[in-house]
């Protein structure tokens, strides 16, 4: 008699859980759900347009021909895996070829693809110099860091013969490499990613941890393995663009949260040292 008393009862309650994890995943992709939250919108590009990438170093890449709505625009994937118009891999003659590797920032997060960095650039070079012609290959792919971007680059990028390399960097390019989750519910349910994240977030603001600053700062301890092997990517990179007679150029990108006073010149600091160490030119572009 306990028995099925008991079967009964967790019946119930599996009935129960069952109903309250369906009517939140509905509400989160109904209500909540309205295309412009930000965490919803990564998850969603990490399904739609992310594949994990043949070579561990490059963590995942973009799935080449997809295309999604994101973040309130579209989103369209080339055939060579960029957001950008279609590549010849040979350049025109008389063109300047300037690639530009980098996560989200560069990658266009939000913006149409007319607005990224890279079209921006190849708008105003083009305009501002009559005498010269000039195509700026955007690679950048959101949730990358330097170690990642660099290997791309080493295995695809080189084959399009760019006269130029920038390497857009921003404060989390240190961390490490980010791999699949096995987290079937992050996977597949939008209510755990949104509650899981926000939780996340009201944890450290009302119970304390490492506040999103210290974070940043921590990166670039001289024992970090994330920051030693954007070092070394670095240098890897330095030395293919040498040989190969490619400029390579830094662009150091600010963490926009406070620039008065800016908490990370030191971080910043360590980024242009290791670049004048390698005869790299280093642009910062903090205000």
């Amino acid at each position: 008699m306990l028995t099925r008393t008991f079967l009964i009862k967790m019946t119930v309650l599996c009935l129960v859980i069952s109903m309250c994890l369906i009517v939140s995943e509905v509400f989160v992709r109904i209500v909540i759900d309205d295309g412009m939250e930000y965490n919803l919108e990564m998850w969603k590009y990490a399904r739609k347009l992310k594949r994990v990438a043949k070579h561990s170093d490059q963590g995942h890449q973009h799935i080449p021909d997809k295309s999604a709505f994101l973040m309130g625009v579209n989103v369209k994937i080339n055939s060579q895996g960029y957001r950008n118009k279609e590549i010849s891999i040979t350049p025109s003659q008389g063109v300047t070829r300037i690639m530009m590797l980098g996560d989200s920032l560069t990658f266009g997060w939000g913006v149409p693809s007319g607005e990224t960095v890279s079209s921006r650039l190849e708008n105003l070079l083009n305009n501002s110099r009559k005498d010269k012609s000039f195509e700026v290959i955007n690679t950048g792919i959101g949730n990358t860091n330097t170690e990642m971007q660099v290997a791309s680059f080493l295995d695809k990028g080189v084959l399009f013969s760019p006269d130029i390399v920038v390497l857009n960097y921003f404060i989390n390019d240190a961390e490490p490499i980010p791999r699949p989750t096995k987290n079937i519910f992050m996977k597949h349910s939008a209510a755990y990613v949104f509650i899981s994240l926000r939780w996340g977030s009201f944890k450290r603001l009302f119970f304390g941890g490492e506040q999103w600053f210290q974070y940043y700062n921590d990166l670039y301890n001289n024992e970090n393995e994330g920051w030693i092997r954007a070092k070394d990517a670095i240098s890897k990179l330095s030395k293919y663009s040498h040989s190969k007679g490619i400029k390579l150029i830094i662009v150091n990108y600010p963490e926009l949260h406070q620039l008065t006073p800016y908490p990370f010149d030191q971080v910043t600091i360590k980024l242009k040292n290791v670049a004048d160490e390698h005869g790299v030119q280093f642009v910062d572009l903090l205000p």
